[in-house]
């Protein structure tokens, strides 16, 4: 029998499913006051950038401790909805394909790209505009 190769689709959705699994993995496990991993921004201008808090945030998040997560960077909030979102997403597509052997149709996909665009802009913006 000959082996169906994996649609690029897939292959990007795997990769972007183990990239969200290993962040909120890391937040999860460094709890809000351990984070190993400094700001880069608040390290050399001294100064808060616009994500400061982010890491404590998710690390909350994680941990089902919505208010207190929010209390460090409110527009983390989004931001952790559309990884999760995506990271849900993301595993979806990939079982879908492993368990069926059968391409995702290039209708869903092009809506899952326009939906995902439109998440990260609404998520994303917020933070730029803050710069």
């Amino acid at each position: 029998m000959k082996r169906r190769k994996t649609p690029a689709y897939v292959t990007i959705s795997l990769v972007f499913f183990s990239l969200i699994g290993i962040g909120l993995a890391y937040s999860y496990f460094f709890y809000p006051n351990s984070h190993p991993i400094d700001c880069i921004v608040k390290t050399y201008t001294g100064k808060n950038c616009a994500t400061c808090g982010f890491s404590r945030s998710f690390s909350y998040y994680t941990h089902f401790q919505f208010e207190q997560g929010k209390q460090f960077n409110p527009l983390s909030w989004p931001v952790f909805l559309f990884f999760s979102l995506q990271f849900l997403v993301r595993a979806l597509v990939s079982i879908y394909f492993f368990t069926t052997r059968r391409a995702i149709s290039t209708g869903l996909i092009k809506i899952d790209i326009i939906i995902s665009i439109s998440l990260f802009l609404l998520a994303f913006l917020p933070i730029l505009f803050k710069f």
